[in-house]
């Protein structure tokens, strides 16, 4: 298997930013589940071509467009550093699987009332984040 060095890096970028954009303030655990639903759309194929488009897509991780579009603070090298730390051990398969083949999660219960998908179940909390 060839792997190619600059797209995986661009990837882990990309999964990083999100992950510090949707759950910086959450458990190492919530952090791998939200790096996991990224790699598990990424698999589905039909949420984008690649991660970073996976990332990047329009009302898919407000977080990241929150922290692109300037109404968040940018994270500081060090903390995408920490979040790229995450990102690779859920691309690389370091860590177990906590959500199966989930692609979908609720972003903060504590913020604001959950609501449900039409034909999806609640599979996993895991800090204050709901999974489907």
């Amino acid at each position: 298997m060839v792997i190619d060095i600059e797209q995986t890096n661009a990837s882990l970028n990309c999964m990083a930013l999100a992950i510090y954009a949707e759950a910086h303030t959450q458990s190492i655990e919530a952090k791998q589940a939200v790096a996991q639903v990224i790699l598990n759309r990424f698999r589905n194929g039909t949420f984008g071509k690649d991660i970073c488009d996976i990332v990047y897509s329009r009302g898919q991780f407000h977080g990241v467009w929150d922290v692109a579009e300037g109404r968040h603070q940018w994270p500081t090298e060090e903390d995408l550093l920490k979040e790229k730390l995450v990102a690779h051990s859920v691309y690389f398969h370091k860590v177990p699987n906590q959500i199966g083949n989930t692609t979908y999660y609720f972003h903060d219960d504590s913020i604001a009332r959950p609501f449900t998908w039409s034909g999806k179940s609640k599979k996993v909390k895991i800090d204050n984040l709901i999974f489907y």
